[in-house]
């Protein structure tokens, strides 16, 4: 497998809350637009704000001038864009919508033509905003396109970049997606092969020896599915490991401390996740790598 034309994204559109995490997401964006040749969109999601007369009487709720707020919010656009080094020379264009941030940002950012949306990672550790900031965590479980969450300064490129994969598309897509992003990096690609699982083995039972063969057999094709996918991949180095893969994966970041780590969603609802939730919430709760999310096609 070799990077396609098909990998590499035309528009980036970071979101923004106007906060210093922000103007560091724009800042490798556009890093990544230039080596790319990429269009840059800089968007904030305005929320209106009701308003309830003093009685409460929630038949009598306004909003709060949306026109007025939109327009403080493509001022503050201008701000930042005038403020990051180089937006203003790229040409970045600013887009201020009115939507619920938390739900709609994948949504507007594709209606934009976005092929990868950009947040800033507040890294925030109170209980409620302990992954990403409340908004980004939930942008994670709603995007409808690539994402990718920054967390390091944008001044240096990335130099080490790990990729997990489980043969998946979506994993197929992260690891097209870091490649297009991270040329002259030093890229690794890690697949775990995963224990039967102990619970579903006690129900059935099987025969030892039995179970020892189809074990082995399962083991030697991941293997050399592995090794067929890594001979596509000739700029990568691959890891094949045996266990939980949420512990390898975190067990790899600390040995190998990757300035990216890339991954492939299932693409959840947002009832599944949280503190709780998937791999790549591990990842993005735990690690302090950016990190890039991708799905498969829809």
């Amino acid at each position: 497998m070799t990077t396609s034309a098909t990998a590499l994204p035309h528009h980036l559109v970071v979101a923004t809350d106007f906060g210093p995490s922000a103007d560091n997401a724009l800042a490798r964006a556009l890093a990544l637009a230039q080596g790319l040749g990429a269009r840059l969109s800089l968007l904030h999601v305005v929320e209106p704000l009701p308003i309830v007369s003093a009685w409460g009487d929630a038949g009598s709720a306004a909003w709060l001038g949306v026109e007025a707020l939109v327009q403080a919010g493509e001022e503050a656009l201008a701000r930042q864009i005038a403020r990051v080094p180089g937006a203003s020379a790229a040409g970045v264009a600013a887009a201020c919508r009115v939507g619920m941030p938390r739900r709609d940002l994948g949504r507007i950012a594709k209606e934009l033509g976005g092929e990868l949306l950009v947040l800033g990672a507040r890294n925030e550790r109170r209980l409620g905003d302990r992954l990403i900031g409340n908004t980004a965590q939930a942008a994670v479980h709603h995007a409808c396109l690539p994402l990718l969450v920054c967390r390091r300064p944008a001044a240096a490129p990335w130099r080490e970049v790990l990729a997990a994969t489980d043969f998946g598309e979506a994993a197929a897509r992260a690891v097209a997606l870091a490649e297009a992003l991270s040329p002259g990096a030093r890229r690794r690609l890690l697949h775990v092969h995963a224990s039967l699982p102990e619970a579903t083995l006690a129900l059935v039972q099987p025969d030892p020896g039995q179970l020892e063969r189809y074990a082995a057999a399962a083991e030697a094709e991941a293997s050399q599915r592995f090794d067929a996918l890594c001979t596509g991949l000739p700029g990568w180095t691959g890891h094949f490991r045996r266990g939980h893969a949420g512990e390898l994966l975190m067990e790899a970041i600390a040995t190998h401390q990757p300035d990216l780590v890339a991954l492939g969603s299932r693409g959840h609802g947002p009832w599944i996740g949280g503190l709780l939730g998937s791999l790549g919430q591990r990842v993005l709760a735990q690690g302090e790598a950016d990190v890039l999310l991708a799905l498969a096609a829809t």
